[in-house]
């Protein structure tokens, strides 16, 4: 049985040089020109037709797989607590295109947190808890964040409770 030769690939450089006249320039737009006049007012008009189609389509489908986003704050939007207590924060609920994205949220403060993950403050005053999350939808698209505002206040005689 003969050995069976197998092609060798050949390698091999071509240079493009255009020179751009005048009167090419005015041949491409004639032939342009027929081409727009091949398709009609007809095609141009299916053209148009299919392009809203495809839009109106997007727009539907991104509706249907946003239809039960959500960024919700758990629990209270506004506290009330006394200097010494202690607040457990609730959390916040966050979909994004259908997914539970919750575990991705940080938050930013001006309170003061201890070893068990409570929040305290040592002083008199309206302080913040801002939670935000890194999403395309709701930081790169539309910068959406969620904010509890937790107010410490002096204890008053009433509120002192005697053994």
């Amino acid at each position: 049985m003969a050995k069976r030769k197998t092609a060798s690939k050949v390698k091999t450089k071509a240079k493009f040089n255009f020179d751009v006249d005048e009167s090419s320039t005015k041949s491409t737009k004639r032939s342009a020109k027929k081409n727009l006049k091949k398709i009609g007012t007809g095609g141009i008009i299916a053209v148009v037709c299919l392009l809203l189609i495809g839009v109106v389509g997007g727009i539907f489908t991104l509706k249907y797989f946003t239809r039960n986003d959500c960024f919700n704050l758990l629990g209270k939007d506004e506290i009330t607590l006394m200097i010494g207590e202690t607040y457990v924060d609730d959390g916040i609920y966050v979909v994004s295109f259908g997914r539970d994205i919750s575990d991705q949220v940080y938050i930013e403060t001006n309170l003061q947190m201890n070893e068990q993950g409570e929040f305290y403050a040592d002083e008199v005053g309206t302080y913040y808890i801002v939670y935000k999350v890194d999403d395309i939808k709701y930081d790169k698209l539309f910068t959406i964040q969620r904010i509890r505002l937790i107010t410490f206040v002096e204890a008053s005689e009433d509120d002192v409770v005697v053994d």
